[in-house]
């Protein structure tokens, strides 16, 4: 990435189009997990505007990982100020595609999945974010944490607390833990 943000501050396009390949899933999964699905094209797109124009001022190019998750992270504080009002940010605006229906062959599945989207939902934004990261976009614990501008232990401890958020809100309806 180094290397392509030298020549992308040097004005090169293809290198930033290289860097926004590389990079707009993790920044996509910031926004979903913060501020759910609605315009989340146009809210990546304003993120990497606010990265390029903003890259002369960026001291470690090498760090251009950690700068675009901040960046993000603000964009969507920012967001959430001066957007409509509103509690957590409900799953269902998230884009995680519920199952084909052919491939569903028992209704217990779908309603556990519908389940899990809420139970999600109502996570921390923190922990919310690297579930995300990690479940839907494989991301190592190295990776987040580079991405989130936390420490790695960081990562595990929202990880495993989101994990036994779930486990702990399935186990009291009695539905024990998601498939």
């Amino acid at each position: 990435d180094e290397e392509l943000v030298l020549q992308s501050i040097h004005g090169s396009r293809d290198a930033f189009g290289i860097l926004v390949l590389r990079h707009s899933r993790m920044v996509r999964a910031i926004c979903m997990a913060r501020i759910g699905s609605r315009d989340i094209d146009d809210s990546v797109q304003e993120v990497f505007l606010r990265a390029y124009r903003g890259l002369p001022k960026l001291h470690d190019p090498a760090r251009f990982k950690s700068y675009l998750g901040q960046i993000a992270r603000n964009f969507c504080i920012d967001r959430l100020r001066t957007g409509p009002k509103g509690g957590m940010v409900s799953l269902d605006e998230v884009d995680l595609e519920p199952p084909d229906p052919r491939s569903v062959t028992d209704n217990d599945q779908g309603l556990a999945l519908e389940r899990l989207r809420r139970e999600v939902g109502r996570l921390p934004e923190t922990q919310r974010e690297v579930l995300m990261l990690f479940y839907f976009h494989s991301m190592s614990y190295a990776e987040m944490a580079e991405a989130i501008g936390v420490t790695e232990a960081a990562v595990n401890q929202r990880l495993s607390r989101a994990r036994q958020q779930l486990r702990s809100a399935f186990a009291a309806s009695g539905q024990g833990e998601p498939a």
